[in-house]
């Protein structure tokens, strides 16, 4: 087994129980490899932990254990995969949800991996080719334990800084898109399409509030809609919705989810317009909503504008409160993993404070259980949702 040593001063938080591997914390990487296993010892030879290198744009590697007694092997990896699926046994036994994660990176012991269940059809997303170097390990682990109906791979490759993703389908003669259910309301899933599968499980929680329209809305903004999901939500919970996207094809993939849960598309709004343009042509003509959901990208490019989350997010706050009724409610999701949720909740705070407006802080969310994290990995709690109620 080959040794990795940290730069001297480096090795502080390491020893306070980090797991991902910076190259830049390294003293030397000339000689590594992707996929292997190494030992990690601090600038004096002491044992930090047992690591996998796993070269993706987030990290170098993950320390696995920190027991040296501890092998790394086939039995290892089975084991974190039974445990995983084990504490999964309620959502199993759920009757209103068929969709959740199953296995979610190093909060569940292996870095560069995740499994995702969609109503016994599997999506296994690989963040590196060290992880997918083990594949086919992983692959009948899954076979054994839950034989499911269908298995898509994922590789989520980085290649000189440029990300590549490829679906592969392993097993399972089924044909996409495919329904699953989620606290009672049905949705529409395709694990065939690329980075996305049209329902992202890590939201369940926030389209269960609007199920039960804990906001007592009556009319719904959903910005960034994508597929449409948070809008279904809301139609369920018996709110009028609007939803804004830039992408063209959104139309028929929100309309697709209304039809999948037999809801009527009669006075539900679609705008294919980019975000700030909606934001002021509501404004314009007095459109105006009880509650209005903002959920951006971290980055994105739109003709020769280039919105950031970090910078932008206070300018969507801004023009939504023009158009937000009295008493209403501003639900805002970010999901930057370099931002904590303090950081979110102050930036928040400060925006409303700079507006003008008094507000309470009515819910804040963040991963559901089925995405545990690990107190060595800080940016895994990636996820943060604040609802605020803003008093007129």
């Amino acid at each position: 087994m080959n040794t990795i040593q940290l730069k001297k001063g480096y090795e502080r938080p390491y020893i306070h129980g980090q797991l991902n591997i910076d190259r830049d914390d390294l003293s030397d990487d000339t000689f590594l490899k992707d996929g292997e296993i190494v030992r990690v010892e601090d600038p004096f030879g002491k044992l930090i932990g047992i690591a996998m290198l796993s070269f993706e744009q987030k990290t170098l590697g993950w320390i696995l254990t920190h027991d040296e007694q501890e092998p790394i092997d086939d039995k290892f990896i089975e084991k974190r995969i039974r445990d995983a699926i084990e504490k999964r046994t309620p959502l199993y036994n759920q009757t209103d949800t068929t969709a959740f994660r199953l296995f979610n990176e190093i909060g569940d012991g292996i870095g560069g991996l995740t499994v995702d269940n969609y109503d016994d059809h599997l999506l296994i997303t690989f963040y590196s080719r060290g992880i997918y170097k083990i594949r086919d390990l992983i692959i009948k682990t899954l076979m054994v334990e839950l034989n499911p109906d269908s298995i898509t791979e994922q590789t989520r490759f980085s290649d000189q800084g440029k990300l590549e993703v490829k679906n592969r389908r392993i097993t399972g003669n089924v044909e996409f898109p495919i329904t699953v259910l989620e606290s009672g309301v049905t949705y529409s899933v395709n694990l065939d399409e690329g980075p996305m599968t049209r329902l992202f499980l890590d939201q369940r929680e926030t389209r269960k509030a609007l199920v039960q329209n804990a906001y007592q809305a009556k009319s719904f903004l959903n910005m960034f809609a994508y597929s449409g999901t948070f809008s279904v939500a809301a139609k369920e919970g018996g709110m009028t919705t609007t939803s804004v996207d830039l992408a063209k094809r959104s139309r028929e993939l929100i309309t697709e989810n209304f039809n999948v849960s037999n809801l009527s598309t009669d006075g539900q709004n679609i705008y294919i317009m980019e975000a700030f343009e909606y934001l002021g042509y509501a404004a314009r003509n007095k459109h105006h909503f009880d509650a209005i959901l903002i959920d951006p990208p971290s980055f994105a490019r739109v003709g020769k504008k280039v919105f950031k989350v970090e910078r932008d997010f206070p300018k969507l706050i801004k023009e939504a409160l023009k158009i937000l009724k009295p008493n209403g409610h501003l639900i805002l999701s970010q999901n930057l993993e370099s931002t904590t949720l303090n950081q979110f909740k102050k930036q928040v705070d400060r925006t409303l404070t700079e507006a003008g407006h008094a507000y309470t802080l009515t819910d804040v969310k963040g991963l559901p259980k089925d995405f545990p994290t690990a107190k060595g990995y800080k940016s895994g709690k990636y996820l943060k949702v604040v609802t605020v109620q803003i008093h007129s």
